[in-house]
């Protein structure tokens, strides 16, 4: 089924942007646990972890943009509604995610780098942070699962 004008635009750039922004950081949270248990050796890519799930959960935001943006367009008439229960639950998870990586996991990799930088061991984090990193992801895969199936629709 094609996808002329702006919805077609706007879908491209949904699918780009959660392919290359929810891929990355989905990576990145896989990656923490090895991070930690590592210790000192690991500081410059918990350093570069921080950041990166930092700057790709606020870029997730462009996702959420670009996806409200088709709501009310819908290819060939089929007209969403932010009440359609796959597109509210998709909403509700993306939140929790983002929630989880901005306020838990990159403020405990920021914690767990300060902690390495004062010689002590970050390994009490791994818990928090990779507890986070688990939710976030199973977040982002049934976001994507409901964006694919949309059930109810």
């Amino acid at each position: 089924m094609p996808h002329p004008g702006s919805f077609g635009l706007l879908l491209t750039l949904h699918v780009l942007l959660a392919i290359f922004v929810i891929g990355p950081l989905t990576l990145v949270c896989a990656a923490i646990p090895r991070l930690l248990r590592a210790g000192p050796g690991a500081l410059p890519m918990l350093r570069l972890a921080a950041r990166l799930v930092r700057g790709f959960g606020l870029a997730s935001l462009l996702i959420a943009v670009t996806g409200a943006g088709m709501v009310h367009q819908g290819s060939f008439g089929s007209v969403r509604s932010f009440s359609d229960s796959w597109l509210l639950g998709s909403l509700v998870l993306w939140v929790v995610a983002c929630g989880i990586c901005l306020a838990v996991i990159a403020p405990g990799l920021s914690h767990a780098v300060a902690e390495i930088d004062a010689g002590g061991d970050a390994r009490r984090r791994l818990g928090t942070v990779t507890g986070g990193a688990v939710l976030s992801s199973a977040c982002w895969v049934v976001v994507v699962a409901l964006m694919v199936v949309k059930p109810g629709a």
